[in-house]
C-alpha cells in the first residue's frame, strides 16, 4: 500500500493529479471528488494487494464494494474526518434464469391482454374497437406461442387495479399513454430474453412476436402524437 499522508496540506490539484496517474476516474466519481474543492485533504493512500472499505479499513483480500483508493479529509463546513473511497470494485450482476425471463414476459402478456380487454369493452368508436381487438388477438396468439414451447403454469389474470368504469374516466389520453408503456415493456422483455435462446425455431417464434409488438408500439407512437384521433 502506497500512501501520500501531511497535516492537511494535500492540494485539490495534486490529488487529482496523483489519482489520474494510476486510475481512470469514473463519471460516478467526479461528483466526489469536486466536493473535495475546498476540503483539508490529509491522507491519499493506494493499494494493489487489497481493499479499503467506507470506513477506510484495509482489507488484503479485494472483494465487491472494497475500493483500491482511499482519501482521508476534513470536511470544510462540519470540520468532521470523513473518508472518500474510489475505484471500488462492482459487484456482479448474476444473469437472471431464462425460466424467470419467460414468466415475466408470460405475465406481463396476460397483463397487457386484460388492459386492451378492458379498453375494447369501454370503447365506443369502431376504429378503438378494432384496434383493441387486434391488440387482444395479438396476445392471445403471443400466449399460445409461449405454452407450445415452455412449460407454464396458467397466470391470474388481473385487472391492474382498474375497473371498467374507472377506466373510462380515466379517457383515452391515458388509455393510448398506458398502451405505449406496455407495449415498450414488452419489447424490452422481448429484447433480454432472445439473445438468451439458442433453439433456432423457439428464437424465430419470439422474434416473430417482437416485430408484432414494434408495429403495435409504433401504432400508439401514431395515436399520441395525431391529436384528432383523442
Amino acid at each position: 500500500m502506497n500512501s501520500l499522508a501531511n497535516n492537511g496540506n494535500i492540494s485539490y490539484r495534486e490529488t487529482l493529479r496523483k489519482i489520474r496517474q494510476k486510475h481512470q476516474i469514473k463519471p460516478n466519481e467526479r461528483h466526489f471528488l469536486k466536493e473535495l474543492k475546498h476540503a483539508n485533504i490529509r491522507c491519499l493512500a493506494f493499494t494493489t494487494d487489497g481493499g479499503f472499505c467506507e470506513k477506510g479499513n484495509f482489507y488484503k483480500n479485494l472483494e465487491a464494494g472494497l475500493g483500491t483508493i482511499r482519501i482521508n479529509y476534513q470536511d470544510q463546513y462540519t470540520a468532521k474526518e470523513k473518508v472518500l473511497i474510489l475505484n471500488k470494485l462492482e459487484k456482479e450482476i448474476e444473469d437472471i434464469p431464462i425460466d424467470f425471463q419467460i414468466n415475466a414476459l408470460y405475465q406481463k402478456i396476460e397483463d397487457a391482454f386484460c388492459f386492451y380487454s378492458q379498453a375494447l369493452d369501454e370503447s365506443n368508436r369502431l376504429y378503438f374497437k378494432t384496434l383493441f381487438k387486434n391488440l387482444c388477438f395479438h396476445k392471445k396468439a403471443y400466449i399460445s406461442g409461449l405454452k407450445s414451447q415452455y412449460k407454464l403454469a396458467n397466470y391470474r389474470r388481473k385487472q391492474n387495479g382498474l375497473k371498467c368504469k374507472e377506466l373510462r374516466n380515466k379517457g383515452r389520453d391515458f388509455v393510448v399513454k398506458r398502451g405505449l408503456e406496455l407495449q415498450s415493456e414488452l419489447e424490452s422483455l422481448y429484447r433480454d430474453l432472445i439473445p438468451n435462446i439458442s433453439d433456432q425455431q423457439e428464437r424465430h417464434t419470439l422474434e416473430s412476436h417482437l416485430k408484432y409488438v414494434l408495429e403495435d408500439k409504433q401504432l400508439f407512437s401514431r395515436l399520441k402524437s395525431d391529436k384528432f384521433l383523442i
